[in-house]
């Protein structure tokens, strides 16, 4: 299966990354091209459905998109590292001849680490009587960046100019400034294309994960007084959403009783349904359109009975408390849940660390409710909390919320700090402090 990889770069750039990328059969590659750095942030969302992975020709494409679209599909760039900075610095020493002889250099350079810059004239014995830096920040533009150069070319502060930004570049070889383009060689690109490649292989592989879902609709006969035939409406409109939910992801549908539907996908599947984990549309539909309880058990695995396992796993947590709700639980032991609400959280069933496995064994809790409760803290950023906070956040009911607690505190894991009034009227809450080492 070929590997579709979208180049996204400066115009003049990309024509040299063809030329080395059509040495790697795998791959299938997409040039896209900008004029404007800040074109970025749109181009990868028109194009991130065509393509297994992104390759920007540099950190500052690389750097907006990861910061506006975030991670949609995996992204690498063509770093500016120090054979680039030998290049032009070699560069500028045959065209200025006797340059380095007369005086120290003065330049300005833009985007690439101060260290790193300082790094490579050491190595090269460059002797420097001033160097302006511009490091790169997300909020700058290439206005920015060209008026740094500029203002200190007209003030007459520096000699020479280095400049990773093509527009830049442009503009002031225009106005006839003395510049130098930093820009990806060769050796750098071959490494970017063989990194790329291997990002897309370990997608495509992931991305045709099994994804088993198994959803329950809970006890509907026993919740439905209704007569015979109101009863048999219903079950037809449910017939009704999960058929078109089949068709719509494309998914083997089984129903093997009454109360239970299984479904058979890939996690790509399910990655784009969800909103990469984190709302489920189906389980939506069947509660606001229905007014019914249906639990939502999901399984990633690489085979057949691994992600019905997981998928068992899932739902029971989703069976919680309440119900209603939809879990994922992971080949590598993560679980994500519960989708689409506020509380919604990602641990892990499994731990080598010492200190979360000793806190289990204290407390006579699983590892997975320990990595629960310490992302709770994490996302929160609180380890303060109720047994009605529990109970809402983790999806469990009052009373296993307070055995939770209760087992914490009687193993020292955590202590009675206070209480809470709740807004109506009831008794007061205790309030805990969780003692959980992060």
């Amino acid at each position: 299966m070929e590997i579709r990889v979208g180049v996204i770069g400066p115009y003049d750039l990309l024509d040299e990354v063809l030329c080395i990328a059509a040495t790697y059969p795998a791959l299938a590659v997409l040039p896209i091209g900008y004029k404007d750095v800040q074109e970025v942030k749109h181009i990868v969302l028109q194009c991130k459905d065509e393509i297994d992975v992104f390759l920007f020709a540099g950190p500052i494409p690389y750097q907006i998109a990861r910061e506006h679209i975030g991670d949609p599909k995996p992204m690498v760039y063509l770093p500016y590292n120090g054979t680039s900075l030998y290049r032009v610095f070699f560069q500028l020493l045959r065209e200025s001849g006797t340059l380095f002889a007369e005086r120290r250099l003065r330049f300005s350079i833009d985007v690439l680490n101060l260290e790193e810059v300082e790094q490579r004239l050491d190595e090269l014995s460059i002797h420097v009587d001033h160097m302006y830096a511009m490091e790169y920040q997300l909020n700058q533009c290439a206005e920015d960046i060209l008026r740094f150069h500029y203002d200190l070319w007209t003030s007459k502060k520096v000699d020479a100019i280095f400049t990773c930004v093509a527009s830049v570049y442009w503009e002031l070889t225009r106005l006839g400034v003395p510049c130098y383009r930093v820009t990806p060689t060769k050796t750098t690109i071959q490494d970017g294309l063989q990194r790329a490649q291997i990002e897309g292989r370990n997608f495509q592989l992931t991305d045709t994960q099994i994804a088993i879902g198994i959803i329950n609709i809970e006890n509907i006969v026993k919740k439905w007084s209704a007569s015979e035939y109101e009863l048999q409406r219903k079950k037809i409109a449910i017939q009704e959403i999960l058929i078109d939910y089949g068709e719509e992801i494309q998914a083997l549908m089984n129903w093997p009783d009454r109360n239970e539907v299984i479904f058979v996908t890939t996690r790509g599947v399910i990655e784009r349904t969800t909103s990469m984990f984190t709302r489920f549309p189906l389980l939506e539909r069947i509660v606001h359109r229905l007014n019914i309880s249906a639990s939502i058990g999901i399984g990633l695995g690489r085979t057949a009975n691994e992600a019905q396992s997981k998928a068992s796993e899932a739902l029971s947590k989703a069976k919680l408390g309440d119900g209603g709700s939809c879990f994922i639980a992971m080949h590598d032991g993560n679980v994500v849940g519960p989708l689409g609400k506020e509380s919604h959280l990602a641990y892990s069933l499994r731990s080598n660390d010492p200190q979360r496995l000793n806190a289990a064994r204290k407390s006579g809790l699983s590892i997975g409710t320990i990595n629960k409760l310490i992302s709770f803290c994490q996302n929160y950023g609180s380890s303060q909390i109720t047994a009605a906070d529990l109970a809402n956040r983790f999806g469990v009911s009052l009373r296993s919320a307070r055995r939770i607690l209760s087992k914490l505190e009687q193993s020292q894991l955590a202590e009675i700090i206070g209480e809470e009034q709740p807004l109506c009227k009831g008794r007061p809450r205790q309030m805990y402090e969780l003692k959980l080492q992060m």
